[in-house]
């Protein structure tokens, strides 16, 4: 699983691939499927400073990584 981090002090939506979305609260943090990160507006938002996309463990076996 992939983590996706709202670096925002706003709620915000985040579109994904298959017309799916995720919705975070201010400095939330989410899960979502490995290759979700490659989505073009995920991408977009990251370069934006947004959100950040977090790899690794999400079951508290290791820190998550930046990708």
């Amino acid at each position: 699983m992939t983590t996706i981090r709202n670096l925002t002090i706003k709620p915000i939506k985040v579109p994904l691939p298959g017309g799916k979305s995720l919705r975070l609260g201010p400095k939330a943090d989410g899960l979502v499927r490995e290759g979700a990160e490659k989505h073009g507006a995920v991408i977009r938002m990251v370069e934006a400073g947004t959100i950040e996309v977090l790899t690794g463990s999400s079951h508290g076996h290791g820190p998550a990584q930046k990708r």
